[in-house]
C-alpha cells in the first residue's frame, strides 16, 4: 500500500492505493509552517486505520525545499503514524506540477484559499515567483478575493454591505476582529468565495475578480518563460473557471486545463509505485 496525500490551507486529501483499489479520506489542512505538531498529529489520528504503508508521498504547504526544518518535522511525524521510513514531503506546488503536467513541461498554478504558480518540467519546480501569502501576495486566491470583497464594501465600491452582514452573520466590529485576532484569518476570507460567486452579475463583483486574477498573472505569471502552456487547480480556479480564463486571456495567457482537485493526476503520476 502507498499513500498518497494533498493539502492546503483548508483540507487535505488523502488516497491509500493497494492493488488497483483507491480508498479516500478528508481530514482539515495541514501546513508544517503554521501549526504545531500536536496539531499535524490530532488531524493524522482522524484517519481510518489503514495499517502500515510501504511508501507515503505528502505534498502540502509548509513543505518542500524553502521549508527544510518544516519538511524534516512532515516527514518524522508521517513516518511514525504509517510505520514505514520510506516517506516523502514535497511542497503543494511540486504536487501541482506533477498532477498538472505528469514528466512534461508547463506554468502550473494552485488557486484555492492560497495560491502559488511556478514553470515546472519532468515533475520539478524549475521557477517559483513566491507566493508570499494574503497579506503579501496570494494574488487570485480565495482568501485575497475575501479580503477585496470585505474592503470594497466598507469603502463604497461594492454595493453589498447588507448582503456580506448577513452573510457571515457579524457586524463591522466583528468582522475586523475575526480577521486581526482571530485564528485562521485566510480560511475565513477564503470561505467567503462563494457569496462572492452567487454575485457575480454584480458588476462590481466581476470587476473585482477579473482584477484579481489578471494581477496574479501580471506580478507572476509574467516571470516564467513566454509561450508555455497554463494549467491551474484548485476549487477557486474550478469555481470561477469563466473569470480565469477570461482574466488571462486578456493578460496573454490560454489555460489548458482546470481542474478542481490534484487526486486524479496525482494518481497517474503515481500508478508506478502503487
Amino acid at each position: 500500500m502507498i499513500i498518497i496525500a494533498d493539502s492546503g490551507s483548508t483540507k487535505c486529501s488523502w488516497m491509500a492505493v493497494e492493488k488497483g483499489e483507491v480508498r479516500r479520506f478528508r481530514t482539515r489542512g495541514i501546513n508544517a509552517v503554521q501549526q504545531t505538531e500536536e496539531t499535524i498529529v490530532a488531524t493524522l489520528r482522524m484517519l481510518p486505520a489503514w495499517g502500515e504503508a510501504e511508501k507515503v508521498w505528502f505534498y502540502g504547504a509548509g513543505c518542500g525545499s524553502h521549508f527544510p526544518k518544516s519538511q524534516q518535522t512532515m516527514i518524522r511525524l508521517l513516518s511514525h503514524h504509517f510505520h514505514t521510513p520510506e516517506v516523502e514531503a514535497e511542497s503543494d506546488l511540486t504536487g501541482a506540477a506533477r498532477a498538472l503536467f505528469g514528466h512534461g513541461e508547463g506554468i502550473a498554478c494552485i488557486l484555492g484559499t492560497g495560491s502559488n504558480s511556478c514553470y515546472c518540467k519532468g515533475g520539478q519546480v524549475i521557477e517559483n515567483v513566491p507566493p508570499l501569502g494574503y497579506i503579501l501576495g496570494d494574488e487570485g486566491s480565495g482568501a485575497v478575493l475575501g479580503r477585496n470583497l470585505i474592503n470594497g464594501v466598507f469603502k463604497g465600491r461594492i454595493p453589498l454591505h447588507r448582503e456580506l452582514l448577513a452573510e457571515t452573520g457579524m457586524n463591522y466590529e466583528e468582522l475586523i476582529r475575526h480577521v486581526y485576532r482571530e485564528e485562521g484569518a485566510n480560511r475565513f476570507l477564503g470561505s467567503l468565495a462563494p457569496f462572492i460567486l452567487r454575485h457575480t452579475d454584480c458588476e462590481p463583483i466581476r470587476e473585482m475578480v477579473v482584477e484579481c486574477f489578471r494581477e496574479f498573472a501580471r506580478l507572476n505569471l509574467n516571470r516564467y518563460p513566454a509561450q508555455k502552456r497554463v494549467a491551474c487547480v484548485g476549487s477557486i480556479a474550478a469555481n470561477f473557471d469563466e473569470f480565469l480564463r477570461e482574466a488571462l486571456l486578456k493578460e496573454g495567457f490560454i489555460i489548458d486545463k482546470i481542474v478542481a482537485s490534484p487526486d486524479e493526476g496525482l494518481l497517474s503520476y503515481h500508478r508506478k509505485d502503487a
